[in-house]
């Protein structure tokens, strides 16, 4: 299905039943109908550039913009919108955000030597720095892949990746107050380390990235865990490459990159490579995997069972 602009290619995808919204790298947010095969736009400012992430907090859709200046529109299901920028965010590089329910949690780039968290308690229009700082190693930060470095696991607990010369994943039980944090064995480079993660449960999780730069590189780009991230394996056949989103639907964990889809049966400790193409981002509804791709695309295929 097509956006109608082949220049535009989305990180942001949200999938509610038939219906798919892409955040875009022009701003703007599209809406399809997968059952009608329709294509809207439903968002458009000039002074909003593209859009990295975008999430579902009750009635209302939020989209961030990253760069220098990081801001979220908020957008109701009216079609109203509100842009959310507070003071806090100049020079904030957004990567990504989560929601459960009204509870919201988000994170950028280090700014004086220290990650941008926070979160917010009403859906999203107010926000707060976290209480608990989380130093960053020289040159470490998040990646902006596909909006998924970060995820609220329950009412208390939060998790986020990093990349660069250092990766991690880091954990907050108390949300945001202490963090704890573990070094994931990606080679160090600029463009390289972990950019997903995703709990299926609190106990089994799934990290992917790699180096984008080499996206062929096998080694090293896949970690997973059966015990809440306390420790991470390498897969016994590790996805095709590069990944920059990873997500499970129905026990099955699926993962994309520049050079393809891959897919794990077992927690992560097989996968199986079953599409090619360069993908961005992945969500899923009950039978379809939906995924973005080049041109304005997105691409559907049928769940594994």
């Amino acid at each position: 299905m097509f956006c109608g602009d082949r220049k535009v290619y989305a990180r942001g995808l949200l999938v509610e039943n038939n219906r798919v919204f892409t955040g875009n790298s022009d701003g703007t947010l599209n809406y399809f109908n997968t059952e009608k095969e329709t294509v809207q736009m439903l968002f458009r400012l000039e002074n909003f550039k593209e859009m990295r992430d975008i999430e579902r907090s009750g009635d209302f859709i939020m989209g961030i913009q990253s760069g220098d200046n990081g801001k979220i529109v908020r957008i109701g299901n009216g079609g109203t919108t509100k842009i959310i920028q507070p003071d806090m965010w100049k020079g904030v590089f957004l990567d990504g955000m989560d929601f459960l329910g009204t509870r919201g949690f988000l994170m950028g780039d280090p700014v004086d030597g220290k990650f941008s968290l926070y979160h917010t308690n009403d859906g999203g229009l107010n926000w707060s720095p976290c209480e608990g700082e989380v130093k960053a190693m020289k040159d470490e930060a998040g990646f902006a892949a596909s909006g998924t470095n970060v995820q609220i696991l329950n009412d208390s607990t939060y998790v986020f990746v990093s990349g660069g010369a250092q990766s991690r994943y880091i954990k907050s039980t108390n949300n945001g107050k202490t963090w704890e944090d573990v070094v994931l064995p990606y080679y160090p480079g600029e463009g390289s380390g972990a950019f997903s993660i995703h709990f299926s449960d609190e106990k089994t999780g799934m990290i992917v990235g790699g180096d984008y730069t080499n996206s062929d590189l096998v080694l090293n780009t896949c970690f997973y865990t059966q015990d809440g991230g306390e420790s991470w394996f390498n897969p016994t056949h590790p996805p095709r490459g590069y990944r920059s989103c990873v997500l499970e639907k129905n026990g099955i964990f699926y993962t994309c990159g520049t050079n393809g889809i891959d897919f794990s049966e077992d927690g992560g400790v097989n996968w199986t490579g079953f599409a090619d193409g360069n993908f961005f981002s992945l969500a899923a509804n009950d039978k379809l995997l939906i995924a973005t791709t080049t041109e304005g695309r997105i691409q559907m295929f049928d769940l594994f069972e």
